[in-house]
Protein backbone atom coordinates (compact mmCIF):
# COMPACT_ATOMS: atom_id res chain seq x y z
CA UNK A 1 0.00 0.00 0.00
CA UNK A 2 1.38 3.38 -0.95
CA UNK A 3 1.60 6.28 1.44
CA UNK A 4 -1.21 8.11 -0.45
CA UNK A 5 -3.67 5.24 -0.06
CA UNK A 6 -2.86 4.95 3.65
CA UNK A 7 -3.59 8.67 3.96
CA UNK A 8 -6.92 8.26 2.13
CA UNK A 9 -7.94 5.40 4.43
CA UNK A 10 -7.09 7.58 7.44
CA UNK A 11 -9.14 10.47 6.07
CA UNK A 12 -12.05 8.14 5.29
CA UNK A 13 -12.01 6.80 8.85
CA UNK A 14 -11.83 10.34 10.24
CA UNK A 15 -14.87 11.35 8.15
CA UNK A 16 -16.81 8.30 9.41
CA UNK A 17 -15.91 9.27 12.96
CA UNK A 18 -17.04 12.84 12.32
CA UNK A 19 -20.35 11.66 10.82
CA UNK A 20 -21.05 9.47 13.87
CA UNK A 21 -20.07 12.39 16.10
CA UNK A 22 -22.42 14.68 14.17
CA UNK A 23 -25.27 12.17 14.51
CA UNK A 24 -24.61 11.88 18.26
CA UNK A 25 -24.43 15.66 18.68
CA UNK A 26 -27.64 16.15 16.69
CA UNK A 27 -29.47 13.79 19.03
CA UNK A 28 -28.05 15.43 22.14
CA UNK A 29 -28.90 18.92 20.90
CA UNK A 30 -32.43 17.77 20.02
CA UNK A 31 -32.89 16.29 23.49
CA UNK A 32 -31.61 19.46 25.18
CA UNK A 33 -33.86 21.63 23.03
CA UNK A 34 -36.98 19.56 23.68
CA UNK A 35 -36.18 19.23 27.40
CA UNK A 36 -35.97 22.99 27.78
CA UNK A 37 -39.19 23.52 25.80
CA UNK A 38 -41.01 20.98 28.00
CA UNK A 39 -39.74 22.72 31.12
CA UNK A 40 -40.66 26.13 29.73
CA UNK A 41 -44.23 25.03 29.00
CA UNK A 42 -44.64 23.54 32.48
CA UNK A 43 -43.31 26.69 34.14
CA UNK A 44 -45.55 28.97 32.05
CA UNK A 45 -48.53 26.83 33.05
CA UNK A 46 -47.49 27.01 36.70
CA UNK A 47 -47.12 30.81 36.42
CA UNK A 48 -50.59 31.12 34.92
CA UNK A 49 -52.30 28.90 37.49
CA UNK A 50 -50.62 30.51 40.49
CA UNK A 51 -51.21 34.01 39.10
CA UNK A 52 -54.91 33.40 38.45
CA UNK A 53 -55.35 31.77 41.86
CA UNK A 54 -53.69 34.78 43.50
CA UNK A 55 -55.95 37.20 41.63
CA UNK A 56 -59.10 35.28 42.56
CA UNK A 57 -58.19 34.77 46.22
CA UNK A 58 -57.07 38.36 46.79
CA UNK A 59 -60.21 39.66 45.05
CA UNK A 60 -62.43 37.53 47.29
CA UNK A 61 -60.60 38.72 50.40
CA UNK A 62 -60.80 42.36 49.31
CA UNK A 63 -64.51 42.10 48.51
CA UNK A 64 -65.33 40.37 51.79
CA UNK A 65 -63.49 42.96 53.88
CA UNK A 66 -66.38 45.34 53.37
CA UNK A 67 -68.92 42.83 54.69
CA UNK A 68 -69.78 42.37 58.33
CA UNK A 69 -69.06 38.68 58.70
CA UNK A 70 -69.39 36.21 61.53
CA UNK A 71 -69.14 32.47 61.96
CA UNK A 72 -68.34 30.42 58.85
CA UNK A 73 -68.11 33.48 56.60
CA UNK A 74 -65.47 35.01 58.88
CA UNK A 75 -63.57 31.70 58.93
CA UNK A 76 -63.76 31.56 55.13
CA UNK A 77 -62.36 35.11 54.95
CA UNK A 78 -59.47 34.17 57.23
CA UNK A 79 -58.65 31.06 55.18
CA UNK A 80 -58.85 33.00 51.91
CA UNK A 81 -56.55 35.72 53.25
CA UNK A 82 -54.02 33.08 54.31
CA UNK A 83 -54.25 31.47 50.86
CA UNK A 84 -53.81 34.86 49.17
CA UNK A 85 -50.76 35.65 51.29
CA UNK A 86 -49.22 32.23 50.64
CA UNK A 87 -49.88 32.49 46.90
CA UNK A 88 -48.33 35.94 46.88
CA UNK A 89 -45.14 34.46 48.32
CA UNK A 90 -45.17 31.55 45.88
CA UNK A 91 -45.65 33.86 42.89
CA UNK A 92 -42.96 36.27 44.11
CA UNK A 93 -40.30 33.75 45.03
CA UNK A 94 -41.17 31.06 42.48
CA UNK A 95 -40.59 33.43 39.54
CA UNK A 96 -42.13 30.81 37.27
CA UNK A 97 -42.57 33.08 34.24
CA UNK A 98 -38.98 34.31 34.47
CA UNK A 99 -37.65 30.75 34.72
CA UNK A 100 -39.90 29.68 31.84
CA UNK A 101 -38.43 32.42 29.67
CA UNK A 102 -34.88 31.31 30.55
CA UNK A 103 -35.72 27.75 29.47
CA UNK A 104 -37.38 29.01 26.29
CA UNK A 105 -34.27 31.04 25.43
CA UNK A 106 -32.02 28.04 26.11
CA UNK A 107 -34.21 25.82 23.90
CA UNK A 108 -33.98 28.41 21.15
CA UNK A 109 -30.18 28.49 21.44
CA UNK A 110 -29.97 24.69 21.31
CA UNK A 111 -32.23 24.76 18.25
CA UNK A 112 -29.91 27.24 16.53
CA UNK A 113 -26.91 24.99 17.22
CA UNK A 114 -28.84 21.95 15.98
CA UNK A 115 -29.74 23.70 12.71
CA UNK A 116 -26.10 24.72 12.21
CA UNK A 117 -25.03 21.12 12.75
CA UNK A 118 -27.73 19.82 10.39
CA UNK A 119 -26.45 22.18 7.70
CA UNK A 120 -22.89 21.01 8.33
CA UNK A 121 -23.94 17.36 8.13
CA UNK A 122 -25.41 17.96 4.67
CA UNK A 123 -22.22 19.57 3.39
CA UNK A 124 -19.56 17.23 4.82
CA UNK A 125 -18.88 15.68 1.41
CA UNK A 126 -18.03 19.13 0.02
CA UNK A 127 -15.64 20.10 2.82
CA UNK A 128 -12.17 18.93 3.77
CA UNK A 129 -11.58 17.16 7.05
CA UNK A 130 -9.82 20.21 8.50
CA UNK A 131 -12.79 22.45 7.55
CA UNK A 132 -15.25 20.05 9.17
CA UNK A 133 -13.04 19.79 12.24
CA UNK A 134 -12.79 23.59 12.52
CA UNK A 135 -16.56 24.03 12.19
CA UNK A 136 -17.17 21.32 14.80
CA UNK A 137 -14.72 23.01 17.15
CA UNK A 138 -16.55 26.35 16.84
CA UNK A 139 -19.89 24.61 17.33
CA UNK A 140 -18.57 22.81 20.42
CA UNK A 141 -17.40 26.11 21.92
CA UNK A 142 -20.81 27.71 21.26
CA UNK A 143 -22.51 24.64 22.75
CA UNK A 144 -20.40 24.90 25.91
CA UNK A 145 -21.34 28.57 26.23
CA UNK A 146 -25.06 27.81 25.82
CA UNK A 147 -24.85 24.94 28.33
CA UNK A 148 -23.03 27.11 30.83
CA UNK A 149 -25.71 29.81 30.69
CA UNK A 150 -28.76 27.54 30.41
CA UNK A 151 -30.83 26.76 33.51
CA UNK A 152 -30.80 23.22 34.81
CA UNK A 153 -33.35 20.97 33.11
CA UNK A 154 -35.37 18.95 35.65
CA UNK A 155 -34.97 15.18 35.51
CA UNK A 156 -38.71 14.85 34.80
CA UNK A 157 -38.28 16.76 31.52
CA UNK A 158 -35.28 14.60 30.57
CA UNK A 159 -37.30 11.45 31.29
CA UNK A 160 -40.19 12.81 29.22
CA UNK A 161 -37.83 13.34 26.27
CA UNK A 162 -36.58 9.76 26.60
CA UNK A 163 -40.10 8.30 26.73
CA UNK A 164 -41.28 10.28 23.70
CA UNK A 165 -38.36 8.87 21.66
CA UNK A 166 -39.44 5.28 22.25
Amino acid sequence: MSNDSVHLVGVEQELKIDKSLIIDWLQRLHDAQVGHYITSEALYKRADISGYALIISSTIVTAMLFLETEGKAKMFLIVMSIIAAALSGVVSFGRFAEKAEQHRAAASSYGKLRRQLEKLSRTTDKLSFSDIDAKLKVLRIEWEYVSQNAPLTPRSAIEQVKTTKK
